[in-house]
């Protein structure tokens, strides 16, 4: 179901058109825009980044590895989804993933900058795609299957987008969410991203039971790359000129050869997920929410 963001009203008519108030949303660059005007953007992403993440993205160890663990989670969970948004989808890499192993899939993205929403548009153009804000989801009920990879570490009040990707979920839907972890990595990396947090497993665990979720499933990963993480994280802390020089988009830009050899190591660790292991720490956490049938 649909909410009017300007008089709350829900409809499952077709189109954007409240049949109480008859508003409908702007429409910039584009796409369909539920954000405020007023809201302001400058300490985040910059969206000067999304055309060369566009070009890294498809190349990259880290993005390929958390990809593939996402498409696994998904048949683990929701094996047949219908209904998919991602929050955040920035340049479409995920959700073009899963238009190709679920291409009856309804599938939707959301950004807050439209310039990401353009290369998505892009990759997955049997897609829908809207300029939301995560803190007034326009939906109730509306989808069996959330994706919120990498989103949360950027909001001051991770507690209220649950809950409104709680709301947004149908009775019996999946959200699958990825953060970093473990606050003691916190590194000039984490600040050049604009992070407010990195999560411990019980702080995600917590927030997410306090917003109704039951737990279905969570896991680390990232575990058997730690150590390096580590060492790069320590040379971010200490080395004057990594912090005045840092590049945010530096993990993407690795050596050819390297990149293969972390992959192959993801690939190990894959294999070890597949095998139903939970890892205990690692880079990010990995957490599979449920809204029980009976909430609403």
């Amino acid at each position: 179901m649909k909410i009017c963001k300007l008089c709350g009203h829900g409809f499952s008519s077709p189109g954007w058109r409240c049949p109480r108030c008859e508003e409908a949303p702007t429409s910039i660059n584009g796409f369909l825009s539920f954000v405020e005007e007023k809201m302001q953007l400058h300490d985040s992403f910059k969206p000067e980044y999304f055309p060369l993440l566009y070009r890294l993205e498809a190349g990259s160890f880290w993005f390929q590895h958390r990809t593939r663990l996402i498409l696994g989670a998904i048949a683990h969970c929701s094996p047949a989804p219908k209904n998919v948004l991602e929050i955040g989808c920035g340049t479409g890499f995920a959700l073009a993933e899963i238009r190709k192993t679920y291409p009856d899939a309804t599938l939707s993205g959301s950004d807050l900058f439209t310039e990401s929403l353009h290369f998505a548009s892009m990759r997955v153009p049997t897609a829908s795609f809207y300029q939301m804000d995560a803190y007034r989801m326009p939906f109730n009920e509306e989808f069996d299957l959330i994706l919120a990879l990498d989103i949360l570490e950027h909001i001051d009040n991770d507690s209220r987008v649950l809950s409104e990707i709680f709301r947004s979920l149908s009775p019996g839907g999946r959200v699958i969410v990825t953060v970093p972890q473990h606050r003691w990595l916190w590194s000039i990396q984490d600040v050049k991203a604009f992070h407010r947090r990195r999560y411990t497993r019980r702080e995600l665990v917590g927030k997410m039971r306090h917003e109704g979720f039951k737990i279905a499933c969570v896991t680390s990963f990232i575990t058997l790359l730690l150590p390096l993480m580590v060492l790069s994280r320590l040379y971010g802390r200490f080395a004057v000129n990594a912090r005045k020089e840092y590049d945010p988009l530096r993990e993407l830009k690795m050596h050819p050869l390297m990149n293969r050899i972390m992959g192959r190591v993801c690939r190990v660790e894959e294999r070890v997920l597949q095998r139903g292991i939970k890892l205990p720490t690692g880079g990010s956490l990995l957490c599979i929410g449920v809204k029980e049938l009976g909430h609403g």
